[in-house]
């Protein structure tokens, strides 16, 4: 399924075969391949002295790809950058290697110095990153302005550093900028390859992870630690002048609300926030403001804007599309819809990491997003949790109650059977024809009640309790079947004036 090669330098049409897709010898070991979005993506990998790559791998210069073959598409593409010897308790060597995408290349390039004005200046530096990087570095490594899908990129950068590499650049200037933010992802059209700069890659995905279907194992975290409920807020420095050298000294103080706001130089949240975190104090810098007005407004709407936590998803899950049982396989930046009631998780969640085994698929780790939480659905979060898991064990009592009841009704059609059977031994056949409907309605009722109970069960081991019950329940129903049958050719026989065992 899965094909990696390496590649002497960037002539090497060829490659060599390192970890096959078929069944042979041609493997690598202790693989853990992780894309990423905005870093820089990460494969690892282990071979030995027989794997035909041993020898061959030079760091920086060895280029490496991973595809699966079953989808035709390229999972990993990039450079080999640190290679690890080892040699163990048995004497074996072996050679570790961590390999980086193709985004490392933008590490390559230093930027030199310029002032942006006009439009889209953030577009602007964009493009004149990557033109400074492609004039710097060799044809394997450039990279072509792709799509770019930015709303709102005037007057947000004002220079580039001359002491930054591209990539750190790109990052610092543009993705990390709180105005501006996006997200890169590399496309090759044509052998080009191109960067593109866009709000959100990815798109939503028909593929469900649920409960019983392909979920594995799951984590949920819900991080709190970045709420504020006693805010300090910072303005420019002051006193003096650039020109004096004094004055330039970072430890000069700021700006502060103290005189707009009765003495004091911060602000609390919301008492219901406070009730529930406590205080937890912090300090905001907006170096661009400079009065105390503007700056206590600023402070105000951080506290009104600020959400409570994050909550965070790590699942292991089955990638059906391996046995084409899902129509896609799981990508970074898809969305996906999510199905956990044990754990109150029934949403989309976006897939913003995931650990890929090449040896062992079927161990694929996923992450998903921080969702952002309000207080109230903070609260809610934690307080449904709790009482979903309350109701699921009053479920799960009461269809164990009912269990126990539909197990004595099935003694009590037992025992019917038996003593008809008894009186028909006897000659004395009452009603028949009555008794052998009513015995059979009330066999498929139970078969019924079962049935319904089984649905309304989220457990796995009360479901496979409650399968197997149901399916001694229709076993039963054949078996008592036949012997109606027997029952009523015997009194057929007895009605003829027949007597005796017959």
């Amino acid at each position: 399924m899965y094909l990696v090669k390496i590649y002497n330098n960037q002539y090497d049409e060829v490659g060599t075969t390192i970890h096959s897709q078929y069944a042979n010898n041609i493997k690598i070991e202790a693989d853990s391949l992780k894309p990423d979005i905005n870093d820089i993506g990460t494969f690892e990998f282990t071979i030995y002295p027989d794997n035909p790559g041993w020898g061959k791998i030079k760091p920086l210069k060895t280029l490496i790809k991973v595809t699966d073959t079953k989808w035709h598409a390229v999972l990993f593409e990039g450079r080999v950058l640190q290679p690890t010897t080892d040699q163990g308790d048995d004497r074996v060597l072996s050679e570790s290697y961590l390999c980086e995408d193709e985004k490392a290349y933008l590490h390559d390039s230093i930027q030199s110095w310029k002032k942006f004005t006009g439009d889209r200046t953030g577009e602007q530096l964009f493009r004149e990153a990557l033109k400074v990087h492609n004039e710097q570095v060799e044809d394997y490594k450039k990279f072509e302005v792709g799509h770019i899908d930015m709303p709102n990129l005037s007057d947000n950068v004002r220079f580039i550093d001359d002491t930054s590499d591209t990539y750190d650049t790109i990052t610092d200037k543009l993705l990390d900028n709180d105005n501006i933010g996006g997200e890169i992802r590399i496309r090759k059209e044509d052998g080009v390859r191109y960067l593109d700069w866009v709000q959100e890659v990815g798109e939503k995905k028909k593929n469900e992870i649920r409960l019983r279907k392909n979920l594995l194992e799951m984590t949920k975290e819900l991080d709190p630690t970045e709420i504020v409920t006693k805010l300090f807020p910072r303005g420019e420095r002051l006193e003096g002048n650039e020109d004096d050298e004094e004055s330039q000294d970072q430890s000069k103080p700021r700006l502060t609300i103290a005189d707009v706001n009765d003495g004091k130089e911060y602000l609390l949240a919301d008492q219901e926030l406070i009730n529930e975190f406590g205080i937890q104090a912090k300090s905001e810098t907006w170096d661009e403001v400079t009065q105390a007005s503007n700056l206590l407004r600023v402070g105000k709407q951080f506290l009104e804007d600020q959400l409570v936590a994050t909550g965070k998803f790590t699942i292991k899950a089955l990638d059906l599309s391996l046995v084409d049982i899902d129509p896609n396989r799981f990508w970074i930046g898809n969305t996906y819809h999510v199905y956990n009631p044990l754990m109150s998780v029934d949403e989309d969640l976006r897939l913003v990491g995931i650990t890929i085994k090449i040896n062992e698929p079927e161990q694929t780790e996923l992450d998903f997003g921080a969702k952002d939480m309000t207080l109230t659905e903070y609260q809610n979060s934690l307080t449904k949790e709790q009482r979903d898991y309350t109701d699921l064990q009053q479920r799960v009592e009461g269809q164990s109650r009912t269990i126990r009841k539909l197990e004595g009704n099935l003694g009590d059609t037992d025992q019917r059977v038996v003593d008809l059977r008894r009186q028909i031994d006897e000659g004395t056949p009452p009603d028949y024809e009555e008794n052998i409907n009513t015995i059979l309605d009330r066999i498929q009722d139970l078969v019924g009640e079962i049935q319904r109970v089984s649905q309304s069960v989220p457990s796995d081991e009360t479901m496979e309790s409650i399968d197997s019950t149901l399916k001694e329940l229709k076993e039963f129903q054949r078996t008592q079947e036949e012997n109606n049958s027997m029952i009523q050719q015997r009194i057929e026989w007895l009605e003829e004036g027949n007597t005796g065992n017959g």
